[in-house]
């Protein structure tokens, strides 16, 4: 807040969005010295245009910053471009501010940038799953303020977390001013020998890359491989029920990708690499292009908080997106085909958090689908390993037609073929596919 703004309208202001005739009401000031006032004050104002009258709200610094925070957007070839100003206001909430070019669903579901709590877009870089758990340790490790548990973070961590660490999130974005200060250093190159010693330096806390979400162990880095942006994600290192299960569950999301792709479904490029007794999997990130180059990447779980409130499934959010005219109906149609695939590979983890759209202008885009694999095979939180049963059924409640269906099973009887011809799986497994292929069980 301004030293100079009067404490009448200041004091006002605090309890929200005001016009003109309710500040003049509230503080016996006429309607040309409240104008004078708040043309004096209009670096720490903002106007709220909506209808006749304007509202105007009083911003405040936030996150060890000022109150005018930048947010940019990295291009595919690494160029850096002001989109927004994100303003807090001292009345709680947030504005976003548009800069020339800025994609209008940054502006959120009302279409005027006002949000009651961080945007969805900057909640969704929330450092989260088995990596951001290790990035709130080394942030509590720093400052007592910050809980070692992400889940257990306010905005003002949220933040002091993406201000200071602004310049590699995932996405495309850019937030605060230090991010813009940086120097763009030339990612360091990593050949598959490198992955055993990578593993091991996370499964000690140490942080190789930036943070990526999910539940289970992985690391970040550019591959020489396939001159990419990777992340790899490993078995546990030996031979013991729950390596041998992990392994199994990251050859079932090598073979999903491989049968996806097969039928033309849009899926991340993944490569598996058994090295050191362990396993692992290679994704080539979507939201990075070459080695400076980003794109648009946003989940569904955020997206779903902001524009549809309705906390299910993939299938029902695609729909309601679809009926705000935010997607395309191929988009719609390719989710219920990929959700079906999932439960007929027994993927009990498809939650909204594992599928991301990219923000193009006024409409969301789908991404390549990621994590899917056979998760209902998993050890339990205990670490107990149950012994491999599945039998796919139909799902209910879809408008997928029964020819899309079969469709469907056809891909679902493809990936199964492709894991049971795998080597690589684990004698346990093995006897349960010979059993006979889930899909024709059914």
């Amino acid at each position: 807040m301004g030293p100079h703004m009067p404490l009448t309208i200041r004091k006002y202001l605090e309890r929200g969005p005001s016009t003109s005739k309710e500040i003049q009401a509230a503080t016996g000031l006429s309607q040309s010295a409240v104008a004078r006032q708040l043309r004096n004050l209009s670096n720490h104002i903002i106007k709220l245009q909506n209808g006749r009258s304007p509202r105007y709200a009083a911003t405040c610094n936030a996150f060890g910053g000022d109150d005018k925070l930048p947010l940019s957007i990295v291009d595919a070839h690494g160029n850096t471009v002001l989109a927004a100003h994100v303003r807090p206001l001292v009345h709680g909430g947030f504005f976003v501010e548009a800069a020339t070019g800025m994609p209008p669903l940054l502006l959120g579901v009302n279409k005027d940038g006002l949000y009651n709590d961080l945007p969805y877009f900057l909640f969704d870089l929330c450092p989260q799953g088995f990596l951001g758990r290790q990035i709130a340790e080394e942030m509590a490790s720093q400052s007592e303020d910050f809980p070692a548990d992400p889940r257990n973070w306010n905005t003002n961590h949220i933040g002091r977390y993406l201000v200071s660490n602004g310049d590699d999130l995932s996405g495309n974005f850019k937030f605060g001013e230090q991010a813009l200060l940086r120097v763009r250093r030339k990612p360091a190159i990593i050949s598959d020998e490198d992955y055993p010693a990578l593993a091991d330096s996370v499964m000690r806390g140490v942080i190789p890359g930036s943070s990526a979400g999910g539940e289970r162990p992985k690391f970040t880095a550019f591959s020489e491989n396939c001159s990419s942006h990777v992340i790899v994600k490993f078995s546990p290192q030996g031979d013991n029920d729950i390596a041998r299960r992990w392994r199994d569950i990251l050859i079932t999301e090598y073979h999903a990708t491989e049968a996806i792709h097969s039928e033309d479904f849009p899926a991340a490029e993944t490569r598996l690499i058994e090295i050191d007794d362990r396993l692992f999997l290679e994704s080539q990130r979507f939201d990075r292009s070459g080695e400076y180059g980003r794109m648009s990447m946003v989940s569904l779980l955020a997206i779903d908080a902001e524009f549809t409130g309705l906390g299910s499934g993939w299938p029902q959010v695609l729909d309601a997106l679809l009926k705000q005219k935010l997607v395309s109906w191929q988009h719609v149609f390719d989710v219920e085909c990929l959700w079906c695939f999932g439960r007929l590979i027994n993927n009990t983890d498809m939650h909204l958090g594992n599928l991301s759209l990219a923000i193009e202008g006024n409409v969301f885009r789908l991404l390549p689908l990621y994590d899917m694999c056979s998760m209902g095979f998993a050890p339990n939180s205990g670490g107990e390993v149950s012994p491999y049963s599945f039998l796919p059924s139909v799902p209910k409640g879809l408008n997928v037609t029964e020819e899309n269906f079969e469709y469907i099973k056809i891909m679902a009887r493809d990936f199964w073929e492709r894991v049971t011809n795998d080597e690589r799986i684990s004698d346990e497994f093995r006897g349960f596919l010979e059993r006979g292929n889930p899909i024709d069980l059914m």
